[in-house]
């Protein structure tokens, strides 16, 4: 029983790290997105303020909340072959 705990606790760890990454990443290509777009002339607000217009958009976006999938999935995954394990 502590063995799949343990399992349990390190696969969750490794789904944060995942989920992190993915995160930072995508919120780091966006700002740059918005930066280009800055630099290509295609707004006329200050570089900062179309940044941070940019981010407050991409976070009330459906991306983001996509990235919860990184939990969602592999854990009903494993909850799927447990009851079919068990059940079978």
């Amino acid at each position: 029983m502590i063995i799949w705990v343990r399992n349990i606790v390190i696969i969750l760890l490794i789904l944060t790290a995942i989920y992190i990454a993915l995160s930072t990443l995508s919120r780091y290509r966006k700002r740059q997105k918005l930066r280009n777009d800055v630099k290509a002339g295609q707004t006329d607000l200050p570089e900062d303020d179309y940044i941070a217009r940019g981010m407050r958009d991409y976070e009330r976006g459906l991306k983001p909340k996509l990235f919860i999938f990184v939990y969602l999935f592999p854990l009903a995954v494993m909850a799927l072959l447990g009851y079919l394990a068990q059940y079978s």
